[in-house]
C-alpha cells in the first residue's frame, strides 16, 4: 500500500457505482487514472483485490492495469482507494449496447478478454512464481474496452489464489 498517491489525486467526476463503492476518474501526475473509492464496510474487498493486483507476474496487457493502492484517512472516516489504468470507453456491457462492430472487432475482444482469463487462470511455476487465480465474478460489466478495440479483465474483489 503506498500512503501517498491519495493525497496527489484530483478527483473529477464519477464514473460508476456498484455494492463495493465508487470508481471515480481522476488525475494523477497529468495522467487519467481510475479510482475505486471503496466503503468503509467493504475493507475486505479492498484488500483481497490490493493483494490479488501486487501478485508476482500479475501484470499482463489484458489485466486492468493497477498502480496503487492507499487509505485516505479524513478525521472521522476513512477511505480506501484502488488506482489503476483508466478506461474511457467502459465496460463492455456498456460499449456493446451502443457500438456497432464487425466480425473482426468482436474476434478482437473475445480473444483479448479469453488472454486476460488465461493469464488469470496460469500458474507460474519458480522462485518468482504467480499462482492461478480465480475470478470469480466475470461478467460483461467487469470487462473493460481499451482504446486499441481490446479488453482488460477488471474489479477482481471476490478473485481468490489457488496455492
Amino acid at each position: 500500500v503506498q500512503r501517498t498517491i491519495a493525497k496527489q489525486i484530483q478527483m473529477v467526476r464519477q464514473v460508476g457505482k456498484g455494492r463495493y463503492g465508487e470508481v471515480w476518474m481522476g488525475k494523477w501526475r497529468g495522467e487519467k487514472v481510475a479510482v475505486k473509492v471503496f466503503f468503509t464496510t467493504e475493507e475486505a474487498s479492498w484488500f483481497r483485490e490490493t493483494e490479488i493486483y501486487q501478485t508476482v507476474l500479475m501484470r499482463h496487457e489484458n489485466i486492468l492495469g493497477f498502480i496503487a493502492a492507499d487509505i485516505k484517512g479524513t478525521g472521522s472516516w476513512t477511505q480506501l482507494y484502488l488506482i489503476t489504468d483508466y478506461h474511457e470507453n467502459g465496460s463492455l456491457y456498456d460499449f456493446l449496447k451502443c457500438t456497432m462492430l464487425d466480425n473482426r472487432a468482436l474476434l478482437k475482444l473475445a480473444y483479448s478478454a479469453a488472454c486476460g482469463l488465461c493469464h488469470l487462470h496460469t500458474e507460474i511455476y519458480g522462485t518468482q512464481g504467480k499462482p492461478a487465480i480465480a475470478h470469480r465474478d466475470l461478467k460483461s460489466k467487469n470487462i473493460l474496452i481499451k482504446k486499441n478495440g481490446t479488453c482488460c479483465i477488471a474489479d477482481l474483489g471476490l478473485a481468490v489464489k489457488f496455492n
